[in-house]
């Protein structure tokens, strides 16, 4: 039993001989400068300025900020943190777990408690001291050896359970819980928690100088970090790990090597830069990469370690494939170029103090270009069923790279019956078409377009999708677990219990994949109406609208528990350019229908709910890409106040608008960025974790179809609205290149891929990406550590980079002046900047006095050559390529160019600008070559 109250014990720990009863220690740590609070008999609390802490006779067991409103505790109720887990071996013997059964608590000085893990007979004594030091708390272990043999940790780990979002109340989840970030990367290791809100305070849990995380596991669900993982990390002979799993030797008692200590510091910070600066000050690292940690292999990265530690060394995984340069030291800020020349994952360890180390995981891919081109002919080629004898002709499906087989309803790998949809719709089916799509908008392929259409004709059309002619609900889109089973009542009520009496078009997150197909394929007519043969602009334009239509209508009709107005959904953001063409096309009739739907979920956004960002869970993190447009919407249009503009069938409550405002949007967009953050890597920096979005319910999973989709959403932000855009531009760049990791492809000589080696999987992807060393994804089914062997809802990821793909040229405050999707070179007073973004179809100019973009809707700036940019900003000049070689006019429309105040010239010809709205201008310019010339310049 565990001896905290009664009459203190002797002689048991001499450095500590006071030993308290609860009451006796609460009466002197009274005088003693902190609050001690009771909450019943035996708990007691140190109180700092700025951080609270409650223990009870096992450890820890609330940790707050007096700082926060909410006063919310990291920890959860009933668990505790300073139970660390501890097996050791002496000998021969068996692996033992340290008996943990008797710890007792006594007072340390003026502001800290000690528990000590002994009695008699024990073969190891282990002693935690809490104390207050600054602004933070600290939390020492030490491990010691008590008889005459040494000793072998095989694992020495601290649990750290924590308040995980959950329930169905949105204050609690968003201002009471929190999520969790780590960086497990030895010495420079720390563990941070944001609330799901993004508002502070955010909890740091720090590692002391002499200690190292190297490895974590969830054992019995509790998220758990490891000095020391020889017995657990070795025993797991399934997947990689890119750290040493080591074991801690302890010398017979009483000789030197005996005992071993370890350490955290624990504190608040009330920003991300704080976070930023208080690594600095303890010792750490607050590392930067631009523009990413995944590498394209035609990129450098530029990386900064500030810090107060000396490093000696940059150490390269592959030494002779790796170019590091040391650039120079900017205000303790050191500077490093890195280029990769071996696909795959690259480690670079940072050698610096006395014998410490730090890992950087990066990731070296083929380039952009490259990707977008590959992933795109793979799923044509290789993830369509042709199969005219079955129903589900023309079914993109997903591909099991492991296997080298594209799975389907008849080999399906265990995906049955309700798990079916991961096969033939829903998001993980649904989503690749939609991208082919996006891609050949820019890069068209007469095979790939046909591809589309072939889908579109024999498995959506009337099948997936009813016709124009079925009635009721026409355009209506079939759910789980497909199409086939819906249609067929003896079929469905086999795989379904429950509204049954209900046709099954409600999940509101399947139209939005259809509209986008849909809207590019009117895109591709319109631009290349030779390449179409199934529908022509006309008729897709139709089609796009009209499967609108009812994402308004039908999910919120049949079955309101889908609240389209609500819930963020992935795509929907098209409906925007959807809307604009409509009334290009003289469509204004359902362009303004259109867009009155679309503002009632914009303000319902702004307005209606103080947390709006979830999706069919409680708490998503699919909600960011849709959130941030709808407050982009908001603050660059003006919206009329409204009265009983709708009424919540669930509530029965009529929402109103009777004041409405771009300013508001615009503070909606900062709160929504601030909340999208809490659910995104920022400075843990591993290749799967900067810039990478992850659930709030897994310690596992991440890199997922968000990492692009709400990596677009900050990125924007960046370009667009923040007043100090250079971490945004940093972050949301790292986000678009974060998930290309799961691609599997590569040369030749690479082996054409690192997950999954083989011609035949070449530009093949995973779903997303098991981080630990193996475990169950939640597709139920085992992944080592890496790129699941599915690609699933990957390509919904892989559709936003094509609306995010970008040049970027900036003059960041840390790197100077840098280019991100691309390369620059200064030359006579200009840049020379070569886009490799993978489209070479909008470049940006960004700036604190600046914002300035040119986007083309056909073609690009042309192929390794340099657009030239004069120093002043007044210049932009280069080459842009006529991609299918035949005479045509695109458009080229301008991010905030005055047509007043720019002159435009094609080939030394002036071509007209024209306002086209807010901040937006465009022009026609005729292409008749394969190349023009291209000029911009200030009056």
């Amino acid at each position: 039993m565990n001896s905290f109250s009664g009459v203190p014990r002797k002689n048991r720990m001499n450095r500590f001989p006071q030993r308290l009863a609860c009451g006796a220690l609460g009466l002197l740590l009274a005088g003693s400068g902190y609050l001690p609070a009771q909450t019943g008999s035996r708990a007691v609390e140190l109180k700092g300025p700025r951080l609270s802490a409650a223990f009870d006779t096992r450890g820890l067991i609330r940790l707050s900020s007096p700082e926060d409103p909410q006063q919310a505790s990291v920890i959860p109720q009933g668990r505790t943190w300073g139970r660390p887990m501890v097996r050791y071996r002496i000998g021969p013997g068996d692996w033992l777990d340290l008996y943990m059964e008797e710890t007792h608590l006594e007072q340390s000085g003026e502001h800290g408690l000690v528990f000590t893990d002994h009695i008699p007979g024990m073969p190891l004594r282990m002693t935690q001291t809490f104390e207050l030091q600054g602004e933070g708390l600290d939390w020492d272990i030490e491990i010691e050896s008590m008889m005459s043999f040494p000793v072998t940790i095989g694992d020495l780990a601290v649990p750290l359970p924590w308040q995980r979002p959950r329930g169905s109340e949105p204050a609690f989840i968003f201002e009471r819980c929190f999520t969790k970030h780590h960086y497990i990367a030895g010495s420079g290791s720390f563990v941070y928690f944001t609330r799901p809100s993004g508002e502070p305070p955010f909890l740091m849990v720090l590692t002391k100088p002499g200690t190292k995380l190297e490895y974590f596991d969830s054992p019995g669900n509790t998220y758990t970090v490891f000095m020391h993982s020889g017995l657990s990390g070795n025993r797991q002979e399934r997947g990689t790990w890119r750290q040493e799993h080591t074991y801690a030797e302890l010398a017979p008692a009483g000789a030197p090597g005996s005992r071993k200590k370890y350490g955290f510091h624990l504190v608040w910070a009330q920003s991300w830069q704080e976070m930023r600066d208080i690594l600095f000050q303890k010792g750490l690292f607050d590392v930067r990469v631009v523009p990413g940690m995944t590498v394209p292999e035609d990129l450098t990265a530029l990386l900064s370690l500030h810090t107060q530690n000396r490093v000696k060394d940059l150490q390269a995984e592959f030494p002779e494939q790796t170019d590091i340069r040391f650039l120079e030291e900017k205000d303790r800020h050191l500077l490093y170029e890195v280029r990769f020349g071996r696909l795959g994952e690259n480690k670079l360890t940072v050698h610096y103090g006395e014998g410490e180390e730090m890992c950087l995981e990066f990731f070296s891919t083929e380039p952009l270009e490259t990707l977008f081109k590959k992933r795109s002919a793979f799923i044509v080629n290789r993830q369509q069923h042709r199969r005219p004898d079955r129903w589900y002709d023309g079914l993109f499906s997903v591909y099991d790279m492991k296997n080298g087989v594209l799975r389907g309803p008849d080999d399906t790998d265990g995906f049955d019956f309700w798990w079916g949809y991961v096969l033939a719709c829903d998001d993980p089916a649904l989503g690749k078409a939609p991208f082919v799509a996006a891609k050949n908008v820019y890069f068209p392929v007469q095979e790939e377009i046909a591809a589309m259409e072939y889908y579109l004709k024999n498995f959506v059309w009337g099948g997936l999708q009813r016709t124009d002619r079925e009635t009721p609900h026409p355009y209506g889109i079939y759910g789980t677990p497909n199409w086939m089973v819906n249609r067929d009542p003896m079929l469905r009520a086999g795989v379904k219990n429950r509204n049954l009496d209900k046709m099954n078009i409600w999940r509101s997150y399947d139209y939005p994949h259809m509209i986008m197909l849909y809207y590019h394929m009117y895109q591709i007519a319109r631009l290349y109406p030779d390449m179409v043969e199934y529908c022509d602009a006309a008729e897709y334009l139709e089609r796009a609208w009209q499967t609108a239509r009812a994402y308004f209508i039908y999910p919120y009709q049949i079955l309101p528990w889908y609240e389209t107005y609500k819930w963020g959904c992935y795509n929907e953001m098209v409906i925007e350019d959807l809307i604009d063409d409509l009334a290009r096309e003289g469509r204004k009739k359902e362009a303004e229908w259109l867009r009155k739907e679309w503002e009632k979920k914009v303000k319902y956004f702004i307005y209606d709910d103080p947390y709006p960002f979830r999706s069919e869970y409680s708490i998503d993190r699919t909600a960011f890409e849709s959130s941030y447009a709808f407050a982009r919407y908001g603050a660059t249009h003006d919206m009329e106040p409204d009265t009983h503009l709708w009424l919540d069938k669930k509530s029965g409550r009529w929402y109103s608008h009777p004041m409405v405002s771009r300013r508001d949007a615009r503070e909606f967009m900062d709160r929504q960025h601030a909340a999208g953050l809490a659910v995104r890597g920022w400075l843990e920096t591993k290749y799967f974790l900067l810039g990478s979005d992850f659930t709030s319910s897994s310690d596992r999973h991440c890199l997922s179809y968000m990492a692009k989709m709400g990596g677009w959403s900050i990125l924007d932000y960046g370009i667009r609205f923040s007043q100090e855009p250079y971490d945004w531009l940093q972050l949301g760049y790292n986000s678009y290149l974060s998930s290309w990791a799961l691609m599997n492809t590569g040369t030749p000589e690479s082996g054409y891929g690192f997950w999954a080696p083989g011609k035949e999987n070449d530009g093949a992807s995973g779903w997303a990406f098991m981080s630990s060393q193996f475990a169950r994804a939640w597709i139920r089914k085992d992944m080592p550590r890496g790129a699941w062997f599915y690609d699933g809802e990957a390509d919904l990821g892989y559709g936003a980079a094509v609306r995010t793909a970008a040049c970027i040229l900036t003059d960041d405050p840390l790197f100077d002046w840098y280019v991100y999707g691309g390369t620059l070179r200064s030359s006579q007073g200009a840049f020379e900047v070569v886009p490799k973004d993978g489209l070479r179809s909008r470049l940006y100019v960004v700036t604190e006095g600046q914002r300035l973009g040119i986007e083309f809707k056909r073609g690009g700036w042309k192929e390794q050559s340099p657009v030239m940019v004069d120093a002043d900003l007044n210049r932009i000049a280069g080459f842009i390529e006529n991609r299918t070689h035949d005479a045509h006019s695109t458009e080229v429309v301008f991010l905030n160019l005055d047509p007043a105040g720019w002159i435009l010239k094609l080939d030394g010809e002036r071509i007209e600008i024209k306002t086209l709205g807010e901040n937006h201008s465009a022009a026609l310019i005729p292409l008749e070559k394969d190349q023009h010339r291209f000029e911009l310049l200030r009056r």
